[in-house]
């Protein structure tokens, strides 16, 4: 589970979905962008026609005109704000975004290196794999529900709403192969291959930029690393490797061994004398001192 605090999940649940409601909500038809324009429209009323159609008229724009969002009706949503309609079965997802949808993932399995995904989205397989859990998550739910009211009798409503839960279920299960064999594929052999290639004498020279530009941020994450691993490799073929000095954990264990041993001779009431050792002045004559 990432990180509440994690910029970069903050980030990738900035992606907009196309949502529809399962039943009319009230006060809530701000989210639709053309709510104002068929609520200017409600207000005008015809010139001519009979009462019967003026009274039809004014049952199908009622919700419109009292702020309400209607049944079916597509809006746009971030991520984050959907994650617990989507877990109550209060909307449905029609599609997903166009860059996860089937045509996006032919490209992908075509060639997945030449695909500009930074151009789609930044944090292009965090959104997703965000994405694939959601939709899983609200699937497991919805087919919960639908087990445990199979003892009484289900609406319409509701078994389209299973069904529909049922098929974006196993869109999430393709779109997560797509995105693993993508992020750990020929894209990956690709991305380690620029930032090892820094390494030889003409490496340094190649112009990456039309590489990095087409990478995520989780790629440029790995290629940068990968590029300061290859440095550091390099440093210590050149170089080669200095002293190695003792680990600071080996230090206190060594303290500690010998805090105890001051322990348990003070305990058995015995004083230890301090060890002499031979030390040779600098005037060449030899020197008792106790350490």
């Amino acid at each position: 589970m990432p990180s509440y605090y994690d910029i970069d999940t903050i980030l990738a649940e900035e992606e907009l979905l196309v949502v529809k409601p399962s039943f009319d909500f009230s006060l809530l038809a701000h989210l639709d962008p053309d709510s104002s324009h068929l609520q200017r429209r409600s207000r005008k009323r015809p010139r001519g026609g009979d009462d019967d159609n003026d009274d039809n008229s004014d049952n199908d724009t009622a919700d419109n005109s009292n702020g309400g969002l209607p049944e079916g009706t597509k809006i746009k949503m971030p991520l984050w704000a959907v994650e617990r309609w989507a877990l109550l079965g209060f909307i449905r997802f029609p599609a997903l975004p166009r860059h996860y949808g089937r045509k996006m993932k032919e490209r992908l399995e075509a060639d997945p290196i030449s695909v500009d995904l930074r151009s789609k989205n930044e944090h292009y397989f965090q959104t997703g794999m965000l994405l694939v859990n959601l939709l899983l998550r609200a699937s497991y739910v919805a087919l919960r529900h639908s087990s445990a009211s199979r003892r009484s009798r289900q609406s319409a409503a509701q078994n389209a709403h299973t069904i529909a839960m049922e098929q974006s279920a196993q869109q999430a299960r393709m779109l997560q192969r797509c995105l693993l064999s993508t992020m750990m594929g020929r894209r990956l052999c690709r991305n380690f291959d620029w930032a090892l290639s820094s390494l030889d004498s003409n490496g340094m020279e190649d112009d990456v930029s039309s590489h990095v530009n087409k990478l995520t941020e989780l790629e440029r994450n790995m290629f940068v690393r990968g590029v300061e691993a290859s440095g550091a490799v390099g440093r210590w073929r050149e170089f080669g490797c200095s002293r190695m000095g003792i680990s600071a954990v080996v230090l206190k264990m060594q303290q500690r061994q010998q805090q105890h041993g001051v322990q348990m001779t003070a305990g058995d009431g015995k004083e230890e004398k301090p060890s002499k050792k031979r030390v040779v002045s600098p005037l060449g004559g030899d020197a008792m001192r106790a350490f």
